[in-house]
């Protein structure tokens, strides 16, 4: 997708205030949201910017609007999408510094919002991946580097799923047992299904359901990915997510057989006819409790 891609949007009501050809048929990597003075260190070459311009003022310091401006060309941002509702207007200043820089400037109408644009971009280019052959990813690559570190670093399923679904604008998506429990769900989605609703509907076939695979599931426990609104996300997209997610499961049953493990032989150690505190102080470690002054043992 091509900056004047979003100009021929015409659902977008995007309007052109600087660019020439030239800068207007750089390729979009994706799309990034600020308000920051200095935003270059969140921003990723080929990205567009964009800025409700809170952090402009009629009366600011001089010079800021051209470091904002120069942030984003050193960035290597391809183009700046700035929103009229705050000040009514893109002001001169900001026009001229954008001139100056070569900086694509486009005004977005109060009544369009930043989340419509961010899901025209996404879905215009998982649509063209989509049509590729196989070997190629359908979720960007910032997208994907991003949640392979999220998922490193261990985070918690109900992030691992909100950040999953960031760029698509977050749309309400539960992830649910078969037996109708919710194991995490979106920031959109206002509250964990009752049990047997989740259950009805992932036998129904309403919405979007995708299965997550993974090894040792039962028939009770495996999870699925549900959306109320068929079709509002790519199927390769929901497949890559799901997969994403069957990575996560199995790194959280590795961690729980290691824990079980380490547990009973604790149990084993503590309950040994002869007290070897060498072991049982390493037994505690494995399990992570080392380190404490004391303990109580419930029976």
């Amino acid at each position: 997708m091509h900056v004047d891609h979003l100009l021929r949007l015409d659902r977008l009501d995007l309007t052109l205030v600087w660019g020439d050809e030239a800068l207007l048929g750089q390729e979009i990597s994706g799309v990034t949201a600020t308000d920051l003075e200095d935003p270059a260190r969140f921003l990723q070459p080929g990205e567009v910017v964009l800025s409700g311009l809170v952090w402009w003022s009629p009366d600011g310091e001089p010079g800021k609007t051209g470091r904002f401006v120069s942030a984003l060309r050193q960035a290597g941002a391809v183009a700046l999408l700035a929103g009229e509702e705050t000040h009514g207007e893109v002001p001169r200043e900001l026009v001229e510094a954008c001139r100056l820089h070569r900086v694509p400037l486009i005004a977005v109408p109060a009544h369009t919002t930043f989340r419509a644009i961010t899901e025209a971009v996404y879905l215009r280019q998982w649509g063209e991946l989509s049509r590729r052959p196989t070997d190629h990813f359908a979720l960007p690559e910032n997208v994907r580097l991003d949640l392979d570190r999220a998922l490193e670093n261990g985070v918690s399923t109900g992030e691992l799923l909100d950040r999953a679904f960031a760029h698509l604008g977050t749309p309400v998506c539960h992830l649910l047992t078969s037996s109708g429990r919710t194991v995490a769900r979106t920031g959109a989605a206002p509250a964990p299904l009752p049990a047997g609703l989740a259950a009805e509907l992932l036998r129904g076939g309403h919405g979007t359901t995708v299965r997550v695979e993974s090894e040792g599931a039962t028939a009770y426990d495996t999870w699925h990915l549900h959306l109320p609104e068929a079709g509002q996300v790519p199927p390769r997209v929901l497949q890559e997510i799901a997969e994403l997610l069957g990575r996560h499961r199995r790194r959280q049953d590795r961690m729980r057989a290691m824990s079980g493990v380490a547990s009973e032989e604790l149990v084993d150690a503590v309950g040994a006819l002869r007290f070897d505190g060498h072991r049982v102080q390493s037994r505690l470690a494995a399990c992570g409790l080392g380190g404490r002054s004391a303990y109580t043992v419930v029976v």
